[in-house]
């Protein structure tokens, strides 16, 4: 159950080597979209298995580019590894609400540090500051209208907000088309839009990654000696399209707003015994890879880190001092995004590049969250 809204805030910001600040270009990191794939159904909604994808390999060490299927995952694992994975699920993000006998449809577009959400009213209502509204199929659970914002969203606070996450699985819907989505199969399959070891809801984007894994193959990696450990951040914002495409002129420019992450006991044990054992840490998304070093952003490489629940707007460039995680699989991204830039920084730019060149060139690579996968090693 996600309680998340009301925690302590804890911002992290990216550290850059002394020495190696370079100012890059966003144009950089651009490249034409018109030939790109971007489907708008998982892929056992397709008629395919999840680790049918195509999946591309960075190898750092080599410089190399392999072209390989996903299922060939299990052949770059090395027994000791550490698997990380993010187990948070994408939720329903509407919900009906009343005051009186006025029908309210509450929209959910972001979870901010501060204990409130960003929301979208829709009805007859006309929406005051200080105005509560009571949800309809839980008279237990309340939202007050606070302030609106710029964007014509309201920031709202949701009481007790424990009953909010289980209210939105068993009463909400999706109305929203930001994430390019059949609503008509999200309503009915909507199992198929989380990984397979999902377990905590509060996602209001989808952590994309872990999608391609089935526990069949997740089995044969574990049995392959690879350790697995889980840990929680929820994606979404309300400005999650606007932080992810970046518009400044100049990379370092950007801004990202901040995500809640809860990294627990077991698994900083796990991530701990890891690095004293000097065995890899392999990342599963930029979500995981963005808590991971958030942990360690104010410590020496390698160094013990702690269990730890709050918020972080860690923006990852080039430049950036990587603590923790040794290997990275991630989907493929749009141009100008703060992902691609994300994967430049642990990789290097000019092999990611050269990859998207080659990924474009050949044809027939899906992209964006249900679409092929990155491996970096």
């Amino acid at each position: 159950m996600v309680t998340h809204l009301n925690f302590y805030i804890v911002a992290f910001y990216s550290r850059i080597l002394p020495g190696t600040r370079q100012v890059m270009k966003t144009a950089d990191f651009d490249f034409s979209e018109s030939s790109t794939i971007i489907p708008s159904d998982p892929v056992d909604l397709r008629g395919k298995t999840r680790e049918s994808g195509r999946m591309v390999v960075l190898d750092r060490g080599a410089d190399s580019v392999t072209h390989s299927v996903f299922s060939s995952i299990i052949d770059y694992f090395h027994p000791g590894d550490l698997l990380v994975l993010n187990d948070s699920y994408v939720m329903s993000n509407s919900i009906l609400f009343k005051h009186g006998d006025i029908p309210v449809l509450v929209s959910l577009l972001g979870h901010e540090p501060e204990g409130t959400t960003a929301i979208e009213v829709l009805g007859e209502l006309d929406p005051q500051p200080g105005l509560t509204i009571m949800c309809k199929d839980d008279p237990q659970l309340s939202c007050t209208l606070i302030s609106q914002r710029p964007d014509t969203l309201w920031k709202a606070r949701f009481e007790p907000v424990e009953r909010l996450m289980p209210a939105l699985d068993a009463f909400g819907t999706r109305t929203d088309e930001t994430m390019n989505i059949d609503l008509r199969l999200w309503h009915t399959k909507n199992d198929s839009y989380r990984s397979v070891y999902a377990k905590s809801p509060g996602s209001l984007d989808i952590p994309s990654a872990g999608l391609h894994f089935s526990a069949e193959l997740l089995d044969s990696i574990a049995r392959k000696g690879v350790e697995i450990a889980y840990i929680t951040l929820h994606v979404g914002t309300a400005e999650s399209l606007d932080v992810s495409l970046i518009s400044a002129e100049e990379i370092e420019n950007h801004k990202m707003t901040a995500e809640y992450f809860e990294v627990g006991d077991e698994a900083a044990a796990q991530i701990n015994r890891a690095m004293a054992e000097k065995r890899r840490i392999v990342g599963v998304g930029t979500t995981v890879l963005r808590t991971l070093e958030s942990l360690a952003v104010l410590q020496a490489p390698k160094t013990p880190v702690k269990a730890k629940s709050g918020w972080t707007d860690i923006y990852i460039y080039p430049g950036f001092e990587f603590k923790v995680v040794d290997a990275l699989l991630t989907n493929l991204h749009r141009p100008r995004s703060s992902h691609i830039v994300l994967t430049a920084a642990f990789a290097n730019k000019e092999i990611v590049m050269r990859s998207y060149a080659e990924i474009l060139e050949m044809g027939g690579y899906e992209f964006d969250m249900f679409g092929d996968s990155m491996l970096i090693v």
